[in-house]
């Protein structure tokens, strides 16, 4: 077994794509070492340069450090405590930008090489589903619209392409956003595009109004605050609940009277439905 380490300040790679709408495919299975480009992070099952020799031998290349705009395939190994998986964070945002490479754990990998069985891709990447990454095109967006009620938006494929969708509109490529609520900067990966008024309960035409329908909230606290009516907005500013225990009104204090970022003229029909119908505060 070798251990190996990120090094400080990952290879840098060109980034030749861009990803416009999320015309990119992302694959669910890798069935051959041929015409694949493949790069390491990680520690694997053996030597790198062992590995980088049996790709080869199947029609591969193999590059045991670097990440390229060239590589098609990330194998991601396992890291020491101190460690950071700074290439799989570069994979991210590749796929962001339009790359269709693939990140597929070791063990997978494995598979493949030595016993020419699928390996299969991760539908998460950096902490991030791929769907949110990549984006989706309107004509997906269009579709898992056109569903009415709920959408689990984490763990059904229609639900992953609208919220994917959203997002882009929302955060575009930015690495960070503002919480309408709490208003902390945050990685996207803590946000949600959040229905501002619920999704069950939005007409077709609604539901499409990508525009207006969402804003983008944290995954802290302030998702659930607003989904359970603890937390409204009138007229652009935070209204909260005063009733419950007295930790839930400490909790709820700061984002009192505050003004909501994520609020415009446009939602307001949108906002005043979740005071109206929702807000727990009356």
């Amino acid at each position: 077994m070798q251990m190996t380490h990120e090094r400080n300040g990952a290879q840098s790679c060109g980034l030749t794509q861009t990803n416009k709408g999320g015309n990119s495919r992302m694959r669910k299975r890798v069935t051959s070492i041929k015409g694949e480009h493949v790069a390491f992070t990680g520690k694997a099952w053996k030597l790198r340069k062992d590995l980088c020799k049996e790709i080869e031998r199947q029609g591969g290349r193999a590059s045991g450090r670097s990440l390229s705009s060239k590589s098609t395939i990330l194998v991601r190994g396992s890291w020491q405590e101190n460690e950071a998986g700074q290439k799989e964070r570069r994979a991210a945002e590749m796929i962001r930008h339009g790359s269709g490479i693939s990140v597929v754990a070791a063990e997978e990998f494995q598979k493949l090489l030595e016993q020419g069985r699928p390996a299969k891709v991760m539908d998460r990447v950096a902490g991030e589903p791929v769907e949110w990454l990549r984006g989706a095109t309107p004509q997906e967006f269009r579709s898992a619209a056109k569903i009415s009620g709920e959408l689990d938006f984490l763990h059904t494929a229609l639900g992953r392409v609208e919220q994917a969708f959203l997002r882009r509109r929302l955060f575009g490529d930015a690495d960070e956003a503002c919480c309408a609520l709490c208003g902390r900067n945050l990685p996207v990966a803590l946000m949600i595009a959040a229905h501002i008024k619920p999704r069950s309960e939005c007409s077709r035409a609604e539901r499409l109004d990508a525009e207006n329908i969402v804003f983008g909230v944290c995954l802290l606290g302030c998702d659930a605050l607003y989904e359970r009516g603890l937390i409204s907005v009138k007229n652009g500013r935070i209204v909260t609940a005063s009733h419950g225990s007295k930790a839930l009104r400490q909790l709820l204090q700061p984002y009192q009277r505050r003004k909501c970022p994520g609020w415009t003229l446009s939602k307001t029909p949108y906002f005043d439905w979740h005071y109206e119908r929702r807000f727990a505060g009356h």
